[in-house]
């Protein structure tokens, strides 16, 4: 069946209903035990967690106003076949009046007014033409002076377009580029993270609009940066800030000793608080990296994510050739200021809907909760639903998606939108 797109924005007013949602969010963390400790790591603060105060306790279902406020939900219009969108759970670049989906090599990047859901224009197209591409990595939308920002894949510039999709000009990078950036609207700065740094190689750059490099940052170790976040007003997960950890089986076979010093052990009994074992900020007026947070006696590799209140660690899984259930990841949460913490099992939605998707929180961005998901996939969620437990507030937030996703059409994409939680 054919999958297409729609924007409709509604906002569900779960945050101004006088029932207060469903979980006991004042006493949820005072109900888990003290996982991790604070720790100094070559002079800064940082936190460890220790996964042995965490295993074989009850795995909990996370009330999602505990993290979350200002719900939205956006029906992505199934109307236009040019605003069709060929995979779900796909990256999104938000703006205040915009939304901006991309995914690799499966479609351009398309354009959707936020107010009113309306499709607008692809930015950019494929095509090995002057701004045209074959993938994209990563998108960024700066509204304020009307340029998207995209960084196709193996390609040695960063394109920039206006919000009509003109291209305007590039900017030269150092290489060819595999990972994510941020571009710097205030002082027009881009920064560049590498991949899998290799020894004594810069793995941070800072140029400006011209392609000058202007600073970097290297190391005597080896860096994974898997998606580095470089917005530093707004630092959040994104996907996370320097993912700098262990994964053995993604790049080589387990067994493949002769690689093995290409990955840095994310425990080492020997080393315990090496800075390269945390997940850091860089700070870029120090021109270094800060250790923040890490999880030790926790075998399985995994992802960090630095939420505003706490940090998320999930484990990582190979998903070719599994169905969506199938794909089950280990998900852990730590309070930044009680240090408890807990297993769990996803995002209590305000409709009752628990959001467990494999690694839905790679997408979250600018402190922003984002998920993108196919109707039908929701549909299955929703029957899996026992509906005697819900709440009057979850039963009617319900019933409004389950009227979107009906509406007699194809399929379509649903967007979810809501703000972290600063306290």
């Amino acid at each position: 069946m054919k999958k297409h797109l729609i924007l409709l924005s509604l906002l569900l007013p779960f945050l101004s209903c006088s029932e207060k949602p469903s979980g006991n969010v004042e006493s949820f963390w005072d109900d888990l035990d003290v996982v991790a400790e604070k720790v100094v790591v070559d002079g800064d603060s940082a936190i460890l967690c220790d996964y042995n105060k965490i295993k074989g306790q009850e795995r909990k279902t996370i009330p999602f106003s505990l993290l979350f406020s200002d719900y939205e939900v956006v029906k992505l219009d199934n109307d236009n076949d040019k605003a069709l969108l060929s995979l779900d759970v796909s990256p999104i670049a938000l703006s205040e009046n915009y939304i901006g989906c991309y995914c690799y090599e499966f479609y351009p990047f398309k354009l959707f007014r936020r107010s009113d859901g309306k499709y607008l224009r692809d930015i950019g197209a494929f095509g090995q033409g002057p701004g045209e591409y074959t993938s994209i990595v990563c998108a960024q939308i700066d509204e304020k002076n009307n340029r998207v920002y995209i960084l196709p894949h193996l390609q040695n510039k960063l394109f920039i377009y206006d919000l009509e999709g003109n291209f305007v000009s590039d900017i030269p990078l150092p290489s060819r580029w595999t990972e994510g950036f941020y571009w710097d609207s205030v002082n027009n700065l881009l920064y560049l993270g590498a991949s899998l740094g290799n020894y004594h190689a810069p793995f941070i750059y800072i140029m400006d609009a011209k392609g000058n490099i202007l600073k970097t940052l290297e190391s005597s170790e080896r860096y994974d940066l898997r998606g580095a976040d470089f917005e530093f007003s707004k630092r959040n997960v994104v996907p996370f800030d320097l993912y700098i950890n262990y994964r053995p089986i993604l790049f080589t076979k387990a067994s493949d000793v002769e690689n093995s010093e290409l990955y840095t052990n994310q425990y080492n009994p020997a080393n315990p608080r090496k800075v390269v074992d945390y997940l850091c900020h860089y700070l870029p007026e120090e021109n270094r990296l800060q250790p923040q947070f890490s999880i030790k006696n926790l075998e399985q590799p995994h992802y960090i994510y630095d939420f505003p209140t706490c940090y998320v660690v999930e484990t990582w899984m190979i998903v070719n050739g599994k169905t969506r259930d199938e794909v089950k990841s280990k998900k852990i949460i730590v309070d930044k200021k009680t240090l408890r913490g807990c297993e769990f099992d996803g995002f209590k939605m305000p409709s009752g809907i628990v959001c467990d998707v494999y690694s839905a929180m790679l997408k979250f961005r600018d402190r922003h909760f984002l998920l993108n998901i196919y109707g039908s996939e929701l549909a299955l969620y929703i029957e899996r639903l026992d509906r005697s437990t819900l709440s009057s507030s979850e039963k009617t937030e319900l019933e409004r998606l389950e009227a979107l996703i009906d509406d007699g059409k194809e399929d379509c994409n649903i967007v979810f939108i809501a703000k972290m939680n600063e306290h």
